[in-house]
Formats: structure tokens, C-alpha cells, sequence
């Protein structure tokens, strides 16, 4: 009798060490060379207001994720950090913190037109809301954000968009 307790926690090892083992998912090449780097934005708000802002994106542990912080410059105060991984999928996943209290999940695809990352929430009155962030590179060669709002997820309002132009640091 004092043998299964034992070999069941043996094999709980084993299984233990066969998870912690599995390969992982690096983000694609393709994707770290999009948008690794640092910025210098422009833009507007919906509200025609003027925003400049700077941005980089640099990867960390591995490849496995890339971070990347955005601030926006005064008179504006927004400032973030992300997380953005590959899940198993393929699917990318975007973790954003930001110094109005805010931690937001995302998820997208990557292609070569872009990225599209999408999030659902219930507002305070328990009523489902959608946001997106859509980074696209433009042929002039800045790459654009464009943070949108929906109620639906078929009618969008666009809340600010910028030009992030890479330079060098």
C-alpha cells in the first residue's frame, strides 16, 4: 500500500518535468522585424487635438515576447506597457498596463498588411464594449496605430491614430 502513494507521486514529477519541457512558442522573425525599434509619433484625437508621442519595441526573454512602451508627450499624460507574445495558435497576445490604472488583454493577428488587436469588456453598466489598436506600415514608411471604439464591433470610432516614424537611438 505505501507504493502507490509513492509511484503516484513519481509519476506526478514525470509529468511535471515532461510539461516544463515543451517547446516554446517564439514569435516570428517577420513580426520582431515589423516593429522592434524606436519612434517618434504624430497624430490626433477624434476631437481634431494634436498628440506626439514616442514609442519602442524591444524583445525580451528569449524572442518569447516583445515589450513595448508608449508615452505620450505633454500636455497629454497616457503611458503604457505591453507584453506581446505568440500563443500556440498563432494567435497574438498583447498584455497592456497603463498608468491610469488599466491592464487590458488582447488578441490579434499578424499579417503583412498588419496587426489587428482586439478587446471586449463590460463597461460599468455590465454592457458588452469592443477596442481595437490597428498597426499598419505605411508605403511612405511610418508605421500607423489607430486605437478604435465600438459598441457593436461592426461600427468603429476612432479615438486617436498616430504616424510613428522609426529612428535611431
Amino acid at each position: 500500500m505505501r507504493k502507490l502513494p509513492l509511484f503516484m507521486l513519481l509519476f506526478a514529477g514525470l509529468c511535471t518535468t515532461a510539461h516544463a519541457q515543451q517547446p516554446v512558442k517564439k514569435l516570428p522573425a517577420d513580426f520582431i522585424h515589423y516593429f522592434a525599434g524606436y519612434y517618434n509619433g504624430t497624430g490626433t484625437f477624434a476631437s481634431g487635438k494634436p498628440i506626439t508621442a514616442t514609442a519602442e519595441f524591444h524583445i525580451a526573454m528569449d524572442s518569447c515576447w516583445l515589450t513595448y512602451d508608449h508615452y505620450d508627450q505633454p500636455p497629454n499624460q497616457y503611458k503604457a506597457h505591453s507584453l506581446w507574445g505568440v500563443e500556440a495558435n498563432g494567435d497574438i497576445i498583447a498584455l497592456v498596463f497603463d498608468n491610469f490604472g488599466g491592464h487590458r488583454q488582447f488578441k490579434g493577428k499578424f499579417s503583412a498588411e498588419g496587426l489587428v488587436l482586439n478587446n471586449a469588456f463590460p463597461d460599468k453598466n455590465g454592457n458588452k464594449r469592443y477596442e481595437h489598436f490597428i498597426y499598419r506600415q505605411l508605403p511612405e514608411g511610418p508605421l500607423k496605430m489607430s486605437y478604435e471604439v465600438s459598441q457593436d464591433s461592426i461600427h468603429w470610432r476612432m479615438v486617436d491614430t498616430l504616424h510613428l516614424t522609426r529612428n535611431k537611438k
